[in-house]
């Protein structure tokens, strides 16, 4: 089955593969198939990605250029896995997961490479290490720039 279809963007593959993910999660077999078409398809649109950061960067200097989309480093999908039964706000803004209203959780998003953004109340994963990034930006001015798909709201007790 064609999982992916409407997929135009990366942002958009990921959004279409957490609907799944939401969906399918306690059928193995059926995720293996959706995670094998996600994979195919990050890394067709990881190609055309570089080619608009190779452009982006070549007006940059070199400490401030953007690093390459490698799908293969992509661990988005499994930590997704790993976190959509924790109940707390999840967004994915842009290629960056958000996790909001998630203190009970602090622990467990550390060890998975989350870190804490305490201008924006949030834990973050952009699958690489922290940068120092000063950004001004307010989280509504992020998510319009980048785009955001809500995963989950968080479950009032």
């Amino acid at each position: 089955m064609e999982w992916f279809g409407s997929a135009e963007s990366i942002e958009q593959l990921k959004g279409e593969y957490l609907t799944y993910a939401k969906k399918w999660k306690n059928d193995a077999d059926l995720m293996a198939e959706i995670r094998e078409q996600y994979e195919n398809l990050l890394a067709q649109f990881g190609v055309e990605l570089n080619k608009k950061i190779e452009q982006e960067n070549q007006s940059l200097p070199e400490d401030r250029q953007k690093e390459k989309f490698e799908a293969s480093s992509d661990k988005f999908a499994d930590i997704l896995l790993k976190i959509i039964d924790f109940n707390m706000r999840i967004e994915v803004i842009g290629q960056w997961i958000w996790c909001f209203d998630s203190y009970e959780y602090k622990e467990q998003l550390k060890e998975l490479g989350f870190w804490y953004s305490a201008s924006k109340k949030a834990w973050v994963y952009s699958g690489s290490a922290k940068k120092k990034v000063r950004s001004r930006n307010k989280m509504n001015d992020i998510r319009r720039k980048w785009g955001t798909e809500i995963v989950k709201e968080k479950e009032e007790a």
